[in-house]
């Protein structure tokens, strides 16, 4: 669908002050729409053409956020239960929009709805947006005529990852803001503090300078003198370190055995893998879906290429006759509750009911083990923190020790 620019003038109805703003809309009807859902009516409205405003309109990645997907799956819910059909829904949740990136997305979703297309066909024309799962379970919910129910179902998977994502994240950032603010400190002291020392000792003879001491100047002076080829070495090393990840199975493969592997981190790593396969598993078995085709989708929704390599196991498997779970027995990356459950539901024909349960224990229970993987990192740093400290303060205090002594 065309998005167009459209300059406006508008009298704001709460005081009558008249203001003025440049909008996207695919027609002024939409953009009249746009300013009296926010409280304006409309004076002027007219086409603007720039080739700097089309260039704009350039998104790359993912432009809606998970937690903005949710709202408006919310409000999506909400006008449905209401009574207001899913055109008219599509259009409210379009021309309310203030983000122009987001609405200009639900303008071709509206434009696609109201075209006679799916709602699940028109989320998939912009798959950085609207995950798998999602477009899986909106298909299935209309076809089936129970697209509500989908939307409150989708709805509450996506709040349990993003609580067990966010959870995960608020750890692991201690130990990322500890260990930079203890670079950063380190480097100050190395270049800024410890070559005073040396003009110190050089300024005297005889004087020995202690062996730490001489190592934090010889650091401090390599990256004094290196500073340029380190920062393009750095830089060299990260574009390499992206462009493997994104293109070499092998150096993916590797990176997911260290995460898993890693002591500590490798808990959460393997916590928030195993409940999204479970979460993902029972949302779309529950919902009638095929596991082969179940499988296919939860393969997408992972990013750890060990899990992804167990979820394509499981798929031969199955189509071998087999049980899933057999994908994984027995293996490092999986633990016992979760195999034996799985194991259970399949041989009980409930599989479905049981991966429900298992999911709901690892939401329950994501909670605890985040928090004992926080309580165990915790001494960890502060050894590390405190180690580095002390070493800095023998490297600053020793020299005016050591000179004192032998003046």
């Amino acid at each position: 669908m065309k998005i167009y620019d459209y300059k406006y003038r508008a009298r704001r109805l709460k005081d009558g002050k008249i203001v003025k703003g440049l909008t996207e809309a695919p027609s002024k009807i939409m953009v009249d729409k746009f300013l009296q859902e926010n409280g304006m009516k409309p004076i002027e409205v007219y086409q603007k053409k720039s080739l700097l405003l089309e260039l704009n309109r350039i998104s790359f990645g993912r432009v809606i956020k998970e937690q903005d997907l949710i709202f408006y799956l919310r409000q999506l819910n909400s006008l449905l239960r209401s009574g207001v059909k899913l055109n008219e829904a599509s259009e409210m949740l379009a021309t309310q929009q203030t983000n122009k990136a987001v609405r200009r997305i639900l303008y071709g979703i509206f434009y696609e709805v109201n075209s006679g297309t799916t709602l699940a066909d028109a989320y998939s024309e912009y798959p950085n947006d609207f995950p798998e799962i999602l477009i899986s379970m909106i298909r299935v919910g209309e076809t089936t005529g129970n697209l509500r129910e989908a939307l409150v179902e989708i709805v509450d998977y996506f709040e349990a990852q993003h609580r067990i994502k966010a959870a995960i994240k608020q750890t692991l950032m201690m130990p990322i803001i500890y260990l930079t603010v203890a670079f950063a400190v380190a480097v100050f002291i190395f270049v800024y503090v410890m070559p005073n020392f040396e003009d110190m000792f050089n300024s005297v003879d005889d004087v020995e300078m202690p062996a730490v001491t001489r190592l934090f100047i010889d650091i401090g002076n390599f990256l004094t003198n290196y500073a340029i080829f380190l920062g393009l070495g750095f830089v060299s090393f990260v574009a390499i370190f992206i462009l493997l990840k994104k293109y070499s199975r092998k150096f993916q493969r590797v990176l997911s055995y260290i995460a898993i592997r890693i002591p500590i981190i490798g808990t959460i790593v393997k916590l928030n893998n195993l409940s999204r396969i479970a979460a993902t598993l029972s949302q779309m078995l529950n919902a009638h879906v095929p596991l082969q085709e179940s499988l296919v989708v939860t393969y997408d929704t992972l990013q750890n290429q060990i899990y992804k390599d167990i979820i394509i196991e499981a798929q031969k498997n199955v189509n071998g006759g087999e049980y899933m779970s057999l994908a994984f027995e027995g293996h490092y990356a999986s633990e016992v509750i979760f195999t034996r459950m799985i194991s259970v539901g399949e041989q009980t024909g409930e599989l479905g009911k049981m991966l429900t349960n298992l999911s709901d224990f690892y939401e329950s229970d994501s909670e605890v083990k985040i928090d004992r993987v926080r309580k165990a990192l915790e001494p960890v740093l502060l050894i590390m923190i405190f180690t580095l400290v002390v070493i800095m303060l023998l490297a600053i205090m020793l020299p005016s020790l050591t000179f004192t002594a032998q003046i």
